[in-house]
């Protein structure tokens, strides 16, 4: 008997044939693995979104109200009426049903009792001399009069002591001026205006270089800075003229 002897060739055709194989069964599970994942997946996905699309029914059971039960008062206002209605039939002739043993008493064994309502009592009103009396603990508090301020003095605004004033000295080193004009006709019109109002006044000339000459109206002179500032505040108060003192 020969025994068959299969060559390289062929031995390596099977082994690829083999592996090729595997690899299809590798690929075909993987696939289908992957199919289910996806199928899977999405057959959630729909079951939530019918699970959420759907309303909720909520069921609440209603607890029937509680009847309350009825009063004691009203309780026997129907008891008080059904008696009397009861009595009111016996009285009309109506006979009671038989055997209900049940009869009216007689008419001179029913006593009325009359029940007298106490009036209701008036609070005592207490004076209130009678009540700091009665409590002679309490400490008694004196009427205070009212103390009368003493009257306030009212303070008049200082004036100037004098209102004449200082004498010009010729050769006084201070003055007060009063207008700066680059006009003499200007300058000269103020001067005169002052000299009328009874005013010692001068006009001193200052060479300003690129503004020109400028003409300054002042009054005085006077011999001391103080005198200046007296003569300021006279002129202000008298006829409002405003200025400053100045050095000649």
């Amino acid at each position: 008997m020969m025994v068959e002897t299969k060559t390289r060739s062929q031995r390596r055709m099977e082994r690829k044939q083999a592996v090729v194989l595997l690899v299809l069964v590798l690929v075909v599970s993987l696939a289908s693995f992957t199919l289910g994942v996806i199928v899977g997946r999405r057959g959630a996905e729909r079951d939530l979104a019918q699970r959420y699309a759907e309303p909720r029914q909520i069921l609440v059971a209603e607890v029937p109200a509680a009847v309350p039960p009825p009063q004691d008062g009203i309780r026997q206002k129907i008891e008080e009426s059904e008696e009397l209605t009861f009595y009111d039939n016996l009285s009309r002739g109506e006979s009671a049903p038989l055997g209900s043993g049940i009869n009216r008493p007689p008419a001179e064994d029913v006593i009325e009792e009359t029940v007298s309502t106490p009036a209701p009592s008036q609070p005592e009103t207490v004076s209130p001399v009678a009540e700091t009396i009665a409590d002679p603990q309490r400490p008694v508090t004196a009427k205070k009069t009212p103390v009368a301020a003493p009257p306030v003095e009212k303070l008049e605004p200082q004036t100037v002591e004098s209102t004449s004033l200082p004498a010009a000295v010729p050769a006084g080193t201070y003055s007060v001026q009063v207008g700066s004009f680059s006009s003499r006709v200007d300058a000269d019109r103020l001067k005169k205006d002052l000299l009328t109002k009874g005013y010692a006044v001068f006009v001193a000339e200052a060479d300003l270089g690129a503004k020109g000459v400028w003409y300054r109206v002042r009054l005085g002179p006077y011999s001391d800075a103080e005198m200046a500032k007296k003569a300021l505040q006279i002129a202000d108060l008298k006829d409002k003229i405003k200025g400053f003192v100045s050095r000649i």
